[in-house]
């Protein structure tokens, strides 16, 4: 009889074991699942906080632009400003020259 009750644990064991494994094949997915979830929504984050960040270095340049393009105008009209008065002066030294 203690022949049987040997055999008889063996496939309980072998139950048992087969039992958790399909468990933890179910448990494997749900923890994929519940992970994938959690870096799904930091990728979102992290999206959110890129595109946040590129719109703010985007006006930043656009201001910056802006800016040089405004100096460049006025260091322009300068230029000319000072162009025109030498123009001016050689018109008049050519006039008094010929006269």
């Amino acid at each position: 009889m203690a022949v049987k009750k040997v055999e008889m644990k063996e496939p309980n064991r072998f139950m048992e074991f087969t039992r958790k494994m399909a468990l933890a094949y179910v448990g494997a997915f749900g923890v994929a699942g519940d992970e994938l979830g959690k870096l799904f929504e930091t990728f979102v984050t992290r999206g959110e906080r890129m595109q946040q960040d590129a719109r703010k270095m985007a006006r930043q340049s656009n201001k910056d632009v802006r800016q040089f393009a405004h100096e460049v105008q006025k260091e322009q009209k300068t230029a000319m400003a000072r162009a025109n008065k030498t123009v001016k002066k050689a018109v008049k030294r050519v006039e008094h020259a010929i006269a």
